[in-house]
C-alpha cells in the first residue's frame, strides 16, 4: 500500500486536541504519571551515573530538567536521560500487540520541549495520545500476521524514535509536508536488539530512540529532507525490519480506535511477558501456607514469548533478575511480593531463592495469551497448589487504577524526593491538562 507515511503526518499535523475522546485524554494523563514515576525511580540507578558522566562533558545549554537529578542537560541530552531512566527499572508502560514502551520516549521529548517554548497541558497530553498512537500503529506494521519480525529486533527501539518525533513535530506545528519528512528521518534511525536485555544496553535504547526523534524534528524543523514513503517504500522500514509486513494495519480505523486505550501500566518491575506468571505465583503464596524449601518443582504454561524474551534460569546482576522470568517465580513464591525490594543484592543472592529458580519447569503453548499464565507448585509430598491467570494486573482487561498508579508512582518518587514532595509532584501530575504552561510542572521535577 502507499501513501502510510503521508497519512500518518496528515493525522498528526491535523489532528486537535478536542477531537479526542475524554477516556483518551483522560489515559494521556495516566501516562504521564506512570511516566513520571518510572524516570524518578529509575533516576538513581548506576546506569543513569555512568550516563551523565559522559554526557556533561560535551553538554550544551543547561536547559531541561532530568527527573529527581539536580543536573541540568541541553534538551537533547535531558531527552535522552529522562527515557533512559523511565526503563532502568523495566516499569515502563508496555503496548502488548507490539511490546514497544511509547511513553518512554515521547514523555521525555515533551517534557525537554516544555522548558524550550511555553506549551500548554492540553497540547501536551495531545502531542503524547498521537505520538504514543503512531508509533504502536508502526509497530502493528512488523507484528500483525501474518507479518513477522525477527526475534532479536528491538520494538521499543524500532517505533519509540517515530513516536517521539511525531510528538515533537506537533509542538513545533509542522505541516503533513514537514511531518512526513520528520517519520521518514525517525525511521531512518530506527535501531535496537533484545540481545542487549538484562544490561544496561537495553536501557540505552530507551533513551536512544527518544533522543533520535527528537533529533529528527529538529532537522525537519530546519528543512532536513526526506523521502515521502520512509515506512511503506520498498526499501524502507517496513520491509527492512520484517517479513511480509501489513502496512494497511496503520491506519485502519485511523481516529476510530485508540492505541493508547490498550496501553498497560506495569504493578511489577519487570518484562510485562513475566507479569502473568508472577501473579499466578502471587496468588498461590498469599492465599496458602507452606515451607518454601518443601517445593519440588514448579510447572508454568505460559505463551512463548515469555521464555523467548524472559528465560534466564540463572541471573547474577539486578539487570538479569529484572528480565528473568524465573527470579520472579521463585520470589513471589518466597517472599509473597514482587516488588523493588525483590531485586536487592541479598535476594539475588539467597541459596533459597536460586535452588526455587532452578525447580522451574516450563512449557509454552501459542493459545496461551501475552496476558495469561497457569502456574502448578508440587511439593515433595505430592500436594500440589495451582493458579490460573486469564489478564494479568495491569492488562487492558485489567487495568491499574488511577489509585493503583498514583500508589506506583509514590514508591518510585521516594527515590529522589521526600515524602512530601513527592505526593505533592503526583497530585500536580494528575492535573497536567490544567495546566496553561507545563514547564512551571516541569521545573518541580528536579532534585531540590
Amino acid at each position: 500500500m502507499t501513501g502510510i507515511t503521508r497519512t500518518l503526518a496528515r493525522f498528526a499535523a491535523h489532528s486537535k486536541f478536542d477531537a479526542l475522546p475524554a477516556a483518551v485524554k483522560r489515559e494521556g494523563t495516566r501516562a504521564f504519571v506512570n511516566w513520571v514515576g518510572c524516570a524518578a525511580g529509575g533516576s538513581q540507578e548506576d546506569a543513569i551515573q555512568r550516563s551523565l558522566d559522559v554526557l556533561t562533558e560535551f553538554n550544551g545549554a543547561a536547559s531541561s530538567t532530568v527527573i529527581g537529578r539536580r543536573e541540568k542537560l541541553d534538551a537533547l541530552n535531558a531527552t535522552f536521560i529522562n527515557s533512559m531512566s523511565s526503563a532502568a527499572l523495566a516499569y515502563n508502560d508496555t503496548h502488548y500487540t507490539t511490546v514497544a514502551h511509547p511513553t518512554s520516549p515521547v514523555g521525555a521529548v515533551l517534557l525537554a520541549l516544555a522548558e524550550r517554548q511555553p506549551i500548554s497541558g492540553k497540547d501536551f497530553v495531545h502531542a503524547l495520545v498521537i505520538g504514543n498512537e503512531i508509533q504502536c500503529r508502526v509497530g502493528g506494521i512488523l507484528v500483525t500476521p501474518p507479518a513477522e519480525s525477527a526475534i532479536g529486533l528491538s520494538m521499543a527501539g524500532l517505533v519509540g524514535c517515530i513516536g517521539a518525533a511525531v510528538s515533537a513535530g506537533m509542538i513545533l506545528g509542522f505541516d503533513e509536508n514537514v511531518m512526513t519528512a520528520t517519520i521518514g528521518l525517525a525511521a531512518n534511525q530506527s535501531a535496537g536488539l533484545r540481545e542487549t536485555h538484562a544490561s544496561n544496553g537495553s536501557q540505552y535504547i530507551q533513551g536512544h530512540t527518544a533522543r533520535c526523534g527528537l533529533m529528527a524534528a529538529f532537522l525537519a524543523a530546519r528543512g532536513f529532507t526526506c523521502n515521502d514513503s520512509g515506512l511503506e517504500g520498498p526499501k524502507g522500514f517496513g520491509v527492512s525490519f520484517a517479513s511480509k509486513p501489513q502496512f494497511d494495519i496503520a491506519v485502519q480505523q485511523l481516529g476510530e480506535q485508540w492505541e493508547i486505550s490498550s496501553l498497560a501500566y506495569k504493578p511489577y518491575p519487570s518484562g510485562f511477558v513475566i507479569h502473568p506468571v508472577t501473579d499466578a505465583c502471587l496468588e498461590i503464596a498469599q492465599k496458602n501456607s507452606y515451607d518454601p524449601a518443601q517445593i519440588e518443582r514448579i510447572e508454568l504454561l505460559l505463551n512463548p514469548l515469555a521464555v523467548q524474551l524472559t528465560s534466564r534460569p540463572t541471573p547474577t546482576t539486578r539487570n538479569q533478575a529484572m528480565v528473568s522470568l524465573q527470579h520472579w517465580t521463585a520470589v513471589s513464591l518466597i517472599y509473597k511480593a514482587a516488588g523493588i525490594a525483590q531485586l536487592a543484592d541479598s535476594i539475588l543472592r539467597d541459596p533459597l531463592v536460586a535452588a526455587t529458580r532452578a525447580k522451574t519447569v516450563m512449557k509454552t503453548d501459542d493459545a496461551v495469551g501475552r496476558e495469561a499464565a497457569t502456574a502448578r507448585i508440587v511439593f515433595k509430598d505430592g500436594k500440589a497448589l495451582e493458579a490460573t491467570v486469564k489478564d494479568c494486573r495491569g492488562s487492558a482487561r485489567r487495568p491499574l487504577t488511577d489509585d493503583d498508579i498514583s500508589v506506583k508512582t509514590l514508591d518510585q518518587l521516594s527515590v529522589a524526593f521526600s515524602k512530601q514532595a513527592a505526593e505533592r509532584i503526583v497530585a500536580e501530575c494528575w492535573k497536567l491538562e490544567q495546566y496553561p504552561r507545563v514547564d512551571v510542572l516541569a521545573k518541580t521535577l528536579g532534585a531540590a
